[in-house]
């Protein structure tokens, strides 16, 4: 069972690239960190191709967005180029503020900053992103093998009052690898929440954001007057 949305996206980006995309391997279960370890090391010993394409069940794939990816990866200069998603830390609700699961390391180990707001259509360097859309090279876990063996490089970190999700955990390890990643912020796909989280949402959302913050300083001119 899957979404109907990610099923469409899934099939026609595949039918769209027969010779690219030649076959898949699924994860399934509610223990994410073991399953993304299983998929990659599964992935790895079949040894039948160079690149490893991650989508979640519940984004939405196009073609166009594929091929930009593909454009963009290179197996030494760019290694790991991941697409763009939105994601909200708020609970579901009928307004939630969208970031672009996109981060960059602060000089707090615990605390990520958001690459926001979004630069328009760029390739650009990051620490840390979702595992939602990644395109990634065979010789990224050559690499984590040889710097980390026989280590889970998406074993989650959990503290009382500190949680490292197993997504930002693998990106951890590529950095310390000394393995370059990169995001295509043109590359934009529908996250599907609630409802769609995506380019429109996020623009949209913060356009809002700043009227009503505007608003707010009229009023306080106002009164102030007054």
């Amino acid at each position: 069972m899957a979404d109907g949305k990610f099923m469409e996206g899934l099939a026609f980006t595949m039918l769209q690239n027969p010779g690219l995309i030649i076959g898949s391997v699924r994860a399934q279960g509610n223990q994410i960190a073991r399953q993304r370890q299983t998929l990659l090391d599964e992935w790895y010993k079949l040894n039948n191709t160079d690149w490893l394409l991650w989508v979640d069940s519940d984004i939405v794939l196009t073609p166009e967005v594929f091929q930009m990816l593909w454009d963009t990866a290179d197996k030494v200069s760019k290694p790991i180029v991941t697409g763009t998603y939105f994601i909200s830390k708020e609970s579901e609700q009928s307004m939630m503020a969208a970031f672009p699961c996109l981060f960059t390391d602060t000089d707090d180990e615990w605390n990520l900053k958001y690459v926001h707001p979004l630069p328009e259509n760029q390739v650009i360097k990051i620490d840390a992103a979702g595992m939602g859309l990644v395109l990634m090279h065979r010789t990224v876990v050559t690499k984590l093998r040889e710097e980390f063996p026989d280590e889970s490089v998406f074993a989650e970190i959990l503290f009382p009052d500190r949680f490292v999700g197993e997504d930002i955990a693998f990106f951890r390890h590529v950095k310390q690898a000394g393995i370059p990643a990169y995001a295509h912020t043109g590359a934009t796909v529908k996250h599907m929440k609630r409802f769609a989280l995506d380019e429109n949402y996020y623009h949209n959302f913060w356009q809002i954001q700043m009227l009503i913050a505007q608003q707010r300083k009229k009023d306080d001119r106002v009164s102030k007057l007054v």
